[in-house]
């Protein structure tokens, strides 16, 4: 840990450089997709992510991670080894891409399980095996997703609330106990928020 720390510390522009890489690769993955209001460039929404991870504390490696977190669901095939070259190719300490692929990978809901909460449930139940910041990322996943809804129309459908339910119960702990308090806290007020835009 003293050692990737150190590096951290000696080098912080190719950590931001890092940063750069990854968005400008998810900028290019998501190109042509849109969100669901079918006029808002996609990107946004990986962009968005990876701005409250780091004004939830969130280190560059989570901050990538943000970045690249759904690609593996959303893009063509040829996108996941292209994804997998470059967190390998950043300019970063072997550790890093390891933890980089693997908050990615458990962010990443498996297409080979049928139902949709099902799928949900797995890939919760892998963040809590992942690093730790995987917990963060899917935090703030989730917190934009919710604004995203509310935009649009003002409520949130049950389904959407249950399964939000379960993220808040499934990650809670892990949250409070690595220090993402305030991320869990705003995923908690926004879920029993009525917001709606005028």
């Amino acid at each position: 840990m003293g050692v990737r720390a150190g590096f951290m510390e000696e080098y912080p522009a190719r950590r931001l450089f890092a940063i750069k890489i990854a968005s400008d690769h998810a900028s290019r993955a998501h190109k042509g997709q849109f969100r669901k209001d079918r006029r808002t460039p996609f990107v946004t929404h990986p962009a968005r992510v990876a701005t409250l991870v780091g004004c939830f504390g969130g280190t560059h490696c989570a901050i990538i991670a943000a970045w690249l977190h759904d690609i593996y669901e959303d893009c063509t095939p040829d996108w996941i080894g292209r994804t997998e070259e470059c967190i390998e190719s950043l300019p970063l300490p072997n550790g890093d891409h390891t933890d980089i692929a693997a908050i990615v990978d458990a962010l990443t809901k498996k297409n080979t399980i049928k139902e949709k909460a099902a799928r949900l449930s797995d890939s919760l139940d892998r963040i809590l095996d992942a690093p730790p910041e995987a917990t963060l990322v899917k935090i703030c996943d989730r917190i934009d997703n919710l604004l995203d809804t509310a935009d649009r129309n003002g409520r949130f459908t049950k389904r959407y609330l249950a399964s939000t339910d379960e993220v808040i119960g499934k990650l809670s702990a892990r949250a409070e106990l690595q220090g993402y308090e305030p991320a869990i806290e705003m995923l908690r007020m926004i879920r029993h928020s009525k917001l709606k835009i005028e």
